[in-house]
């Protein structure tokens, strides 16, 4: 899905094709249009803007290749168009846990009936409530226009605009998310979307034993800005648990060092949430044991 926006004034169209090759063929021809499924994103803009006009739409909820769910061994596949609420139905023992807290506190019911994955992750200048767990989770996604399709890293897929990196002519499609074995999996979401405030945190560990043999944590500030503590996760891994309080005063103050060093501009609010959530999960890790 393409979230890219025509601010021209000129009358709707709305193409709804029942396949994915019409779709691609009609988007070669037509690609200032604006993809939607639920159309969620759509309606959150207008309330923002009532000035806003989109030129040409095409629905994607009636292609059956955006709408499909598949399992192997090694990965879930999940169609761009699919909502959440179908996603969740799956089951948490079935995808990662993480995740599937991140699906459940996307709106209410009825929200997440409308609301699709691809519209999460496409959501135009904005970092929404699956991002940052998708990103730790090294998922991959396949982008395809007509006559050509290829896979990227999430982590490639977001411009330094901020905005989601398309060919012309190029959506999304697919969203593979590879079964690894994490012990421990949390995911906490505050304050209101599209606001300054909200904050996002996600952190994943495995370990053998006692001891942390991968570790990776990301923050989300403001549906916008993407913190990832890697000296902090590097210093982490390999260490035995539980931590002894020493080193979490010492992973708490390489923290506060890396935010001031590499984010000297940081909200001291937010810089406190970072550090407390940080605090929360190094406890999260000991408790597992």
């Amino acid at each position: 899905m393409s979230a890219e926006l025509n601010h021209e004034r000129r009358p709707k169209k709305v193409f709804t094709p029942s396949g994915l090759t019409d779709m691609l063929n009609y988007y070669r021809d037509h690609p200032r249009s604006v993809l939607f499924a639920g159309g969620t994103y759509l309606l959150l803009t207008s309330e923002r803007d009532r000035k806003r006009q989109y030129n040409e739409l095409i629905e994607t909820s009636r292609v059956p290749e955006l709408n499909h769910i598949s399992r192997t061994e090694r990965y879930m596949e999940i169609g761009a168009a699919v909502p959440i609420s179908r996603i969740l139905r799956t089951g948490r023992h079935v995808m990662p846990r993480a995740l599937h807290s991140a699906l459940s506190q996307i709106g209410g019911p009825a929200l997440r009936n409308q609301a699709s994955l691809g519209g999460n992750l496409c959501s135009p200048g904005h970092r929404l409530s699956t991002y940052p767990v998708l990103l730790l989770l090294d998922v991959r996604l396949e982008l395809r226009r007509s006559g050509s399709s290829r896979w990227v890293n999430l982590n490639r897929f977001i411009g330094t605009e901020g905005r989601p990196i398309f060919e012309e002519g190029e959506l999304l499609t697919r969203i593979r998310i590879p079964f690894l074995n994490w012990d421990v999996e949390e995911f906490r979401q505050q304050e209101r979307i599209f606001s300054s405030d909200h904050f996002i945190f996600c952190g994943i560990a495995s370990r053998q034993k006692e001891i942390l043999s991968d570790l990776r944590t990301c923050f989300c500030l403001g549906n916008r800005q993407i913190i990832r503590a890697r000296n902090v996760e590097a210093e982490l891994i390999g260490r035995r648990l539980p931590l002894p309080e020493d080193d979490r005063r010492e992973t708490a103050l390489m923290l506060q060092h890396q935010i001031e060093k590499n984010h000297p501009d940081l909200d001291p609010f937010q810089a406190e949430r970072i550090r407390r959530h940080m605090n929360w999960f190094m406890q999260r890790l000991n408790d597992s044991i």
